[in-house]
């Protein structure tokens, strides 16, 4: 499976291709050759705006376009697997259901009341559940895989 090195350029590339279950890390401040060794270490494709860089092997160049453009074309081109909220949208790493319990003090009491499946991050303890952005966030994700 193809994993990703996405440079400062594209935070919201980054972060829906984390949303769709897709390792994905956020490229550091620095130069190319320092983005080029991170991606080369790691074993991960570049995605990026920059041309310059583009020409380097393993670097995908992408358009000035939103995220929900620019994913598809990645898709379309590279092996992954689809595991939407399987990892944090924030750090990366994956994500695992939890008890409710475990998470109590985390949530908003008025979730609480009415939701009973949690997920936390692995790294950096983010929270997730199944609130009023889920359904916009699984429509988003399914329309841009829809014709892959």
């Amino acid at each position: 499976m193809t994993r990703f090195l996405v440079d400062r350029m594209l935070g919201q590339t980054a972060k829906w291709l984390r949303l769709m279950g897709i390792d994905t890390e956020y490229a550091p401040e620095g130069d190319d050759e320092e983005i080029l060794k991170i991606a080369r270490g790691e074993g991960r494709v570049i995605v990026t705006r920059d041309k310059e860089l583009a020409r380097k092997e393993g670097v995908f160049l992408v358009p000035k376009e939103p995220a929900t453009k620019v994913i598809p074309r990645i898709l379309s081109i590279y092996q992954v697997e689809i595991r939407p909220m399987s990892r944090c949208s924030k750090c990366n790493s994956v994500v695992e259901e939890v008890d409710k319990k475990a998470v109590d003090k985390h949530v908003p009491q008025g979730v609480l009341s009415w939701c009973d499946d949690y997920w936390r991050c692995t790294g950096c303890g983010q929270v997730y559940w199944k609130g009023t952005h889920w359904d916009k966030i699984m429509a988003t994700i399914e329309e841009m895989t829809a014709h892959i």
